[in-house]
C-alpha cells in the first residue's frame, strides 16, 4: 500500500483548519451586518487563527468526551475548525475584556461571585 502523502500546512498548521476557520469567520461577519470592510476582513482572520490553532484540542476534546461515532475524523477536524472560526472573534473579545479588567484591578473570579 502506498504511503498517503502529508496533509498541506502553513506553519505547521493544516490548510484544512485554516480554511475552515475562514468560512467560519466569514459566516459570523455575513450574519452580523453593517461596519466596515476592515472588519469583515479581520473577523475572518481571527476566525482563521483561532480556528488553524484550536482545531487539534478541540477535535480531540469533542471525540473523546462527546463521542461521535462512524464519523470520520477528518469531518470532526472540519466542523471544529468551522465552529471555532465563527466564534473565534468573540472569543478574542471576551478575552481582551478580561484581561482589560484584570488590567484595571483583581483578576475577575470565574465564575463570578454571586452578591451577598
Amino acid at each position: 500500500m502506498a504511503d498517503l502523502p502529508p496533509d498541506p500546512a502553513i506553519f505547521g498548521v493544516k490548510l484544512a483548519h485554516l480554511i475552515a476557520g475562514a468560512a467560519g469567520g466569514l459566516a459570523r461577519s455575513l450574519t452580523h451586518p453593517g461596519g466596515s470592510i476592515m472588519r469583515h476582513i479581520t473577523t475572518s482572520i481571527v476566525g482563521t487563527v483561532v480556528a488553524g490553532y484550536g482545531t487539534p484540542a478541540a477535535s480531540a476534546i469533542a471525540i473523546r468526551y462527546i463521542g461521535l461515532p462512524d464519523i470520520p475524523v477528518a469531518s470532526v477536524e472540519g466542523m471544529m475548525g468551522f465552529v471555532l472560526g465563527l466564534i473565534g472573534m468573540s472569543l478574542c473579545e471576551a478575552l481582551l475584556r478580561w484581561a482589560r479588567a484584570w488590567r484595571d484591578g483583581p483578576p475577575p473570579s470565574f465564575p463570578p461571585a454571586m452578591p451577598k
